[in-house]
């Protein structure tokens, strides 16, 4: 018998924002303890609610609402309650579409971002043949799961992650960043990629993308967000924020 009662689960398969979507399930669990296992393809675990303990690797962590872990392919993972309240947990199986390493992470999530998440998941159908409409449903959860590069791994340090991160944000060429920082920008980029699995240049995309999404909850337009970000030309901030986020800014907005 599982371990888990699934709520909602859908097997798929898209290629979409630089993944290959394999399931998306929604488990209450049953069992106070899920024993060690792993799983062919990485996984997104998301709490949506109760708490316990789960175990990544020989890392553990105490897990509640909003916490979102990232599971490489391959890598043993359990789970141990803790109270009374069983969780229910938000699973992605997925891949990426180009070769890779997924780190194993850990980042909580507000809790606007979990009640967008909530609206979305019950618009998908909790089992059955998928229409084609559902589909805009499952990306736009999913979209909010991934909308981020993964977080810092769970044994980073986060000195020069923290320091380049507040360099990046001032104008300037990825030069000058890693020459302000003290490193050669490869030796910058090979460090960050060890402590935190993120480049250089990805990171200025994060940072950016951060800073025109806070734009594009403030400003009234596409337009006058895009000149609050920087951009001269919307219709390149546009193609540049698809590109990130696999939506028009004007999806994303609504």
């Amino acid at each position: 018998m599982l371990a888990w009662s699934p709520v909602l689960i859908q097997k798929i398969e898209i290629h979409a924002l630089g993944f290959i979507l394999r399931k998306l399930q929604l488990n209450r669990h049953r069992d106070a303890e899920v024993s060690a296992h792993q799983h062919e393809w990485a996984q997104l675990i998301l709490y949506l609610s109760g708490e316990g303990v789960q175990r990544v690797g020989e890392r553990t962590r105490t897990a509640r609402t909003g916490d979102l872990f990232v599971i490489p392919p391959g890598l043993p993972h359990g789970f141990t309650l803790q109270g009374r309240s069983r969780p229910l947990c938000l699973v992605l199986d997925y891949q990426l579409q180009r070769a890779g390493r997924i780190r194993a992470s850990h980042r909580r999530l507000p809790p606007a971002t979990l009640n967008e998440l909530h609206a979305g998941l019950a618009r998908v159908p909790a089992k059955g043949r998928l229409r084609l409409t559902d589909y805009s449903a499952i990306l736009a959860v999913v979209a909010r799961l991934l909308e981020h590069p993964p977080a810092p791994p769970l044994e980073a340090a986060p000195g020069v992650f923290s320091k380049v991160r507040e360099l990046i944000q001032a104008p300037g060429s990825l030069t000058e960043v890693a020459r302000t920082a003290g490193y050669h920008p490869d030796h910058l980029t090979r460090k960050l990629k060890d402590e935190a699995g993120i480049g250089l240049r990805a990171l200025r995309h994060r940072v950016r993308l951060e800073a025109a999404q806070a734009a594009l909850r403030r400003a009234s337009s596409v337009a006058a967000a895009a000149e609050q970000c920087g951009f001269d030309d919307p219709n390149y901030f546009a193609r540049w924020f698809r590109q990130q986020t696999g939506q028009t800014p004007s999806a994303w907005k609504q």
